[in-house]
């Protein structure tokens, strides 16, 4: 039998360095952060096009509103405008946990310091909660929608 330990961390799973060249850091704690890393490019991108969607939305909700203004349009289209502004807020504060995490992920592969892993992950918890808080919402709507509609449909 092999006297490997099989819960030691491999040269190629923590990348076969430590974070900020520090060989005395945790081996574990060198992976995690290893690991943080390689996801940090595309929490940014998400972050990044998060914001660009939000972006969006508020411009092109602006110009809806701006539209029906002037041109006397329906209030069925100036309600979508209306619409698309509170969308485009609800867009900011998840990407911009993105961005601090993707910052904390940056700062703690500089440092190996611990306090950034956690700081990372803290911002991660936040973002995930509003995901799940707004999901929750949304589904709840779903639901309200479908009771009306069956509702409506028997009356």
């Amino acid at each position: 039998m092999s006297e490997q330990n099989p819960f030691a961390v491999s040269q190629h799973a923590s990348g076969g360095h430590s974070a900020g060249g520090d060989p005395n850091l945790d081996p574990s704690l060198s992976q995690l952060i290893q690991l943080l890393t390689e996801t940090r490019p595309w929490v940014r991108l998400v972050g990044i096009l998060m914001l660009i969607g939000a972006s969006l939305m508020l411009i092109g909700g602006a110009f809806i509103l701006l539209a029906a203004a002037m041109g006397g349009g329906a209030a069925q289209v100036s309600i979508m405008g209306a619409i698309y502004l509170p969308f485009a807020f609800l867009y900011i504060y998840p990407a911009m946990c993105l961005m601090k995490y993707a910052s904390a992920i940056s700062d703690a592969s500089a440092t190996g310091q611990m306090v950034h892993v956690n700081e990372a992950i803290l911002q991660q918890k936040k973002f995930w909660r509003f995901i799940g808080i707004l999901i929750s919402i949304v589904l709840g709507i779903y639901v309200l929608i479908i009771v009306a509609a069956v509702l409506m449909s028997v009356f």
